[in-house]
């Protein structure tokens, strides 16, 4: 669930930046969120904040914040990180972590 969750983080961050003019790359953190739980931290200088849609039966992409949302213990998007721009973060617990 980690490698899923950070991958869709990263690609929403990757789209928000892509013909937006940020200067600076995305950026990954990863820790431990106390015993057993994984906080993971993607920052981007896009501007605005990801939004949690329904895309179409057809529609390719517009999943991310809805797979986030729904596989991870806690999840937000914050102020957090280098710079301007926002952070999506999620956390999972031990069951989540288990390969």
């Amino acid at each position: 669930m980690a490698v899923l969750l950070t991958s869709e983080a990263v690609t929403n961050a990757v789209n928000a930046c892509t013909g937006r003019g940020c200067s600076a790359p995305v950026t990954l953190y990863a820790g431990w969120a106390g015993p057993c739980r994984l906080r993971v931290l993607v920052h981007d200088e896009a501007p605005g904040r990801p939004d949690c849609r329904t895309p179409g039966p057809d529609e390719e992409g517009g999943r991310g914040i809805q797979l986030i949302s729904r596989g991870a213990d806690a999840w937000g998007v914050c102020g957090h990180g280098p710079g301007r721009g926002k952070a999506t973060w999620f956390e999972l617990g031990r069951s989540d972590l288990r390969g």
